[in-house]
């Protein structure tokens, strides 16, 4: 079984964190910036095994969300991971900062289940991870946040998770009007803008097992040539360059984040052979899974 590295043990010991051991933690970045050791390993890319929210209001940062690349210069933005999805710092400000909430993967389960699959901002997804907060929004956000830090300070309560669960239930049923504000915007895609945004979608879903460019162009029904030139015409990269960007990304990811051997991580991404998965990570990384995993 993978194990991920956790950080929540480590983050609720913190003075400034309060929590549901396990399950919530909730945190403002300054408060941690100087007594917490696991900033640093964000500056690979990192994966997490909870739910992450993070509501930015001052300061700037750059950083990937998966293959995302994502910068902030204004503040009164909201910062969204999932489990499993791979983030990684490459730039941050001195003066950045936000309210960070933790939620372990069975608490938003056992939300989802109450909530028809539904939650605040979308928690539930993997898309549109970083939106900048409309006056509306920014109501909502900090309704939320206050009021994970209203209950988690009764510590006293032996039902803290399901009061907790209920108020942002509460919370997230009485604003219909920003939720749906929040869950169903659009915007005008030209038809090489969508099938640029289909191909993405397939690679995310089939990199680990898929490495040729002819799955994908058989997929959405045109030839490989023409994919890969109306991809390098949205995005700047080639299909083939996106498709080993997510492999190399992953088996980063998996390297650092998780207690897998080199062996295990190679079958994970569906490599023939130990050497093999070798041989392509160095040639594109520089260095070999074993050295890129002792890095510090």
């Amino acid at each position: 079984m993978v194990q991920y590295h956790d950080w929540l043990p480590q983050i609720e010991k913190l003075d400034g964190v309060l929590s549901i051991p396990g399950k919530v933690a909730i945190f403002k970045i300054s408060d941690l910036k100087d007594h917490f050791s696991g900033w640093s390993v964000l500056e690979s890319p990192h994966k997490f095994n909870f739910q992450l929210l993070v509501r930015h209001f001052s300061g700037s940062a750059k950083f990937k969300i998966d293959m995302l690349e994502y910068d902030l210069k204004e503040p009164t933005n909201l910062i969204k991971i999932m489990a499993g999805q791979i983030l990684m710092i490459e730039q941050m400000s001195d003066d950045f900062d936000g309210v960070v909430v933790i939620m372990s993967n069975s608490f938003v389960e056992s939300m989802l289940v109450y909530m028809n699959n539904a939650l605040p901002f979308n928690v539930a997804t993997r898309s549109n991870c970083v939106k900048h907060l409309s006056n509306e929004a920014i109501d909502l956000s900090e309704m939320f946040l206050k009021a994970i830090h209203q209950v988690l300070m009764n510590q006293t309560n032996p039902h803290l998770d399901k009061v907790l669960q209920h108020v942002l239930m509460a919370i997230f049923y009485s604003s219909d009007e920003i939720r749906y504000q929040l869950e169903n915007e659009s915007g005008g895609y030209t038809s090489a803008d969508a099938l640029s945004k289909e191909f993405m979608k397939l690679v995310k879903d089939n990199f680990r097992s898929e490495r040729q460019l002819r799955f994908y162009s058989d997929k959405l029904c045109i030839t490989p040539r023409y994919l890969s030139r109306v991809v390098k015409e949205c995005t700047g990269s080639s299909a083939a360059d996106w498709i080993e960007r997510y492999v190399v990304l992953e088996a980063r990811a998996l390297l650092k984040s998780t207690n897998m051997t080199i062996q295990q991580i190679s079958d994970e991404l569906n490599f023939p052979s130990q050497t093999f998965f070798g041989k392509y990570f160095k040639r594109r990384v520089g260095m070999s899974p074993k050295a890129y995993r002792r890095l510090g």
